[in-house]
């Protein structure tokens, strides 16, 4: 038995993540296909277009035959944590042979190299990187210059496709998934599928192109959608009648299955703004000596949000007014989530420290997969949650009297995960006249087929 994992989001699912489903399949001899799904909040510091029960239909009706949730606290990390937290469950697993992720440009000799250099960082490297930081470029613009600083003189040249690599915009997280394997000395094997269209790119391609649309071009045009006049409008729902879905009738709906347009129809689709009014209570709330305890938020920036404060209005327009040159929009972004979801530095550095792993919750699965939970409970080496209810009493007796800092980290996790539905779900329900979805009486997503 053959089992390929993703790492994905599904904000929302498209059809390039069908077609990479599909070739993942294909080019891996898979028997199941196991996808870690980032939950209601995702890596660029925002909540998910949609939650996550209906992205798990998306992806299971697409193929998939178990998805898992990445806890709200690695979702919601940069790129490092993000990739090294959804490997560490995986390969805690013992059940996944090879991992499938999305690059602009395969796998080469120089993509090893340089998954090498961010996993060993040598201190000629080390010391270059800070020196960049400093003069204000950031991260990624920073560890690009000092890695090619450091092939030069290393190698004597740069390859040719260097800079090519390190224009992509997900470079990073590929680079992070191999380093990640290395630093487990995992069994799983990286399996790059070439993305067919621009990652980042606003623009739908037309119905004669072989390019699919990003996501970010797809969630651009639904949140217009959401409010073409004004920033209230509830719902999708709210569409003219003549729309069966938010896409109807438009090149849109050429790039997206029917299980995502029929997720989509009716449902309420949510933004950072959605979050302003809880946002801003939480950032009141704090003493000016706690917004550095929370992950990511640093002395610098900290002084910016208590400088600023008085001015904000929304969770976007504040995220706006806090980057910089070094401070990326995402990187804000982040740190705005981390004090919103109560994520402290001291917490997760318990968890880095741990290995990331400590649990995988499962969101739904196809019947058919039944023979990976046999192969899970056989050769796992971390719990598999299936009902929150039992959650507390599984980790309990899982890490026992034996292991108690680990088994009190599972819990904080799981309590951070439990929050961040909880604001998802009150969120979403607000102004509905419907109480909010419970995680407690959420049923797992089970097809029969």
């Amino acid at each position: 038995m053959k089992t390929t994992a993703i790492i994905a989001e599904y904000n929302p699912f498209h059809n390039g993540h069908l077609y990479q489903l599909n070739e993942a399949r294909a080019r891996s001899g898979a028997d199941y296909i196991v996808i870690i799904m980032s939950g209601n909040f995702v890596q660029r510091g925002e909540p998910a277009l949609i939650d996550k029960y209906a992205r798990t239909r998306m992806a299971l009706e697409s193929g998939a035959d178990l998805v898992l949730e990445l806890p709200a606290a690695y979702a919601c990390s940069s790129a490092e944590s993000f990739a090294g937290a959804a490997v560490a469950i995986l390969d805690g697993l013992g059940a996944v042979n090879t991992l499938c992720y999305g690059s602009e440009f395969g796998d080469t000799a120089l993509t090893h190299t340089l998954s090498s250099l961010l996993l060993e960082e040598p201190a000629s490297f080390s010391r270059h990187l800070r020196q960049l930081l400093t003069e204000g470029f950031t991260y990624p613009q920073a560890w690009a210059a000092a890695a090619k600083e450091y092939l030069t003189q290393c190698e004597g040249c740069v390859p040719a496709c260097f800079d090519t690599i390190l224009a992509s915009p997900n470079w990073i997280l590929g680079l992070e998934y191999q380093k990640a394997l290395k630093r487990l000395h995992s069994s799983i094997e990286p399996l790059p599928i070439l993305r067919r269209g621009d990652y980042h790119s606003e623009a739908i391609p037309d119905e004669e192109s072989q390019s699919y649309a990003s996501a970010s071009a797809i969630r651009r045009i639904l949140l217009n959608k959401k409010h073409p006049q004004e920033k209230s409008s509830p719902d999708v729902s709210r569409l003219s009648s003549d729309e069966q879905s938010p896409c109807a009738g438009s090149l849109l709906a050429a790039q997206l299955p029917p299980c995502t347009l029929r997720q989509l129809t009716g449902a309420r689709l949510l933004e950072a703004d959605d979050f302003s009014a809880a946002l801003g209570y939480a950032l009141l709330r704090c003493r000016d000596t706690e917004l550095t305890s929370y992950l990511d938020i640093s002395p610098d920036l900290a002084a910016r949000i208590r400088r600023l404060l008085p001015r904000y209005q929304s969770f976007a327009s504040f995220t706006d007014e806090l980057k910089t040159r070094q401070l990326t929009r995402s990187r804000v972004s982040r740190a705005l989530l981390h004090l919103l979801l109560d994520i402290r530095t001291d917490a997760f550095g318990r968890y880095r420290q741990d290995g990331y792993a400590y649990y995988a919750r499962v969101l739904g699965f196809r019947r058919q997969s039944l023979p990976v939970f046999a192969l899970i409970k056989q050769n796992g080496r971390i719990p598999l949650l299936t009902k929150m209810a039992d959650a507390r009493k599984v980790l309990t007796d899982f890490y026992g009297t034996d292991r108690p800092q680990r088994l009190e980290s599972a819990l904080s996790l799981l309590d951070t995960d439990l929050l961040a539905a909880s604001l998802y779900e009150l969120t979403a329900a607000s102004g509905s006249g419907h109480p909010p979805k419970n995680e407690f009486s959420n049923g797992l997503i089970i097809l029969d087929s």
